[in-house]
């Protein structure tokens, strides 16, 4: 079958996508991704299908993901966003839409949701973090990440009425012209499609978050989607000799966040790793940073991760639900320093698994702070033990395994029942 994907996100969003890819390619079916322009490369050097996606993510995540920016004042960021880009960016979605036999999409679900209703074909929905109402933990972007059963119910139900109001908004229009009424104004996901059940993917383990019993039987934890062929990258000479000269470093990035105060950030880190006497690998992700010459600092560009957290004490980082994947399968010890969007989600995670001290938001962020988490990463037995046994746990699951086939499943079910249905054939 033909599959289109579309991912719109950083490197952390695309990759399980492309490691999702690789199973379904495995078992004779045709992929395509639809991402920014920035990851044609990765994409097409995979073997599947480059969708373009208008507009440049490092411009796109910058915008977003600001320290702080969480519940409201994330949506806002995600409707000035768009604005500027919108109409290209609804023709090349649109675009990315056709020509295939089936659709999986991770955010903006809603609006591919409704290309998909035009087009006839099954939708598969995917997430990275939790988006489906329930009691037992709040939305990952709310504020303050609050513990309470009616709390994290209520903090779903304004979200999806927020996020209902801002589709509404950039599809009004692309609807009428399908000659489709306005959607729906309501608090939770609306997962019928064309008479049928959308599925629902979570490219989450149920070690970090046990599944909520009271989610619909349409929905589905596969487990991380996981990086396998990595062990055998080779590191230049410089890093293997850093490695090598000392006690195990611990690694310290932010991925794609590119906030205007990265140069802040990057000076309390160093005054940090000077404080607590830690070695570090330094990850300068997007943020474009330059660092002098420091014998216990090591910057790098791209290393793989399931390769250099191999080789590193503990891990430091802004909570990407794929970085912290990583780090928890290395079985390192974590600190996360969330900036917003889903992150601080990851990092209540973490603390409550045990694997690390207390997050710390990058707003609040501190040389003192840092120093003294990063003396107890690299010191607490605890941490070490704790982040041991869930990695060892974690290594036993087949996420992309078990998406792919709950995927091949669901629209074998969905096209039986639509019977004047004939496949794409290249």
């Amino acid at each position: 079958m033909r599959y289109n994907m579309i991912c719109i996100g950083s490197t952390g969003d695309v990759r399980p996508y492309v490691l999702l890819a690789r199973e379904l390619t495995k078992r004779g079916h045709d992929v395509g991704i639809c991402a920014f322009e920035n990851f044609r490369d990765m994409i097409l050097q995979e073997g599947f299908r480059f969708l373009p996606l208008t507009g440049d993510v490092k411009l796109f995540m910058s915008n977003l993901m600001k320290p702080g920016t969480n519940g409201i004042a994330f949506l806002k960021q995600v409707k000035v966003t768009l604005e500027k880009i919108l109409s290209p960016f609804l023709a090349d979605l649109e675009a990315a839409c056709q020509d295939c036999d089936v659709i999986v999409s991770t955010y903006l679900g809603t609006v591919i949701q409704s290309m998909a209703e035009v087009r006839g074909v099954p939708f598969i929905q995917t997430h990275y973090f939790p988006m489906d109402p329930n009691t037992t933990t709040p939305i990952s972007s709310a504020p303050g990440q609050r513990v309470g059963r009616g709390w994290n119910l209520m903090t779903y139900q304004l979200a999806y009425l927020l996020i209902n109001i801002l589709e509404r908004w950039y599809l009004a229009d692309w609807r009428k012209q399908h000659g489709m009424s306005p959607r729906k104004l309501q608090a939770e996901p609306n997962y019928y499609l064309n008479g049928h059940l959308i599925p629902v993917l979570y490219a989450i383990s149920p070690l970090l978050m046990p599944r909520p019993r009271s989610w619909g039987e349409n929905i589905h934890m596969t487990g991380f989607w996981l990086d396998d062929q990595q062990e055998d990258f080779t590191p230049d000479e410089e890093l293997a000799a850093f490695l090598n000269a000392g006690p195990k470093p611990v690694y310290i990035g932010f991925g794609s966040m590119t906030s205007g105060d990265m140069g802040e950030t990057l000076n309390i880190v160093l005054e940090a790793i000077e404080r607590s006497g830690v070695r570090a690998v330094l990850s300068t992700g997007w943020g474009d940073v330059q660092v002098s010459k420091n014998k216990n600092v090591y910057v790098v560009g791209y290393v793989p991760h399931a390769w250099l957290f191999e080789h590193v004490a503990a891990v430091v980082h802004h909570g990407g639900a794929g970085t912290t994947a990583a780090g928890i399968l290395a079985g390192r010890p974590t600190l996360v320093i969330p900036f917003g969007g889903d992150q601080p989600f990851w990092a209540m995670r973490v603390r409550m698994l045990g694997l690390g001290p207390k997050p710390i938001r990058r707003e609040k962020l501190t040389a003192s702070k840092l120093a003294r988490a990063l003396k107890n990463l690299v010191t607490v037995k605890a941490y070490r033990v704790a982040a041991r046994e869930v990695g060892e746990r974690l290594r036993s699951e087949q996420g992309t395994v078990i998406a792919a086939n709950i995927i091949e499943h669901e629209v074998r079910k969905w096209l039986r029942e639509d019977d004047a249905w004939m496949p794409i054939i290249k």
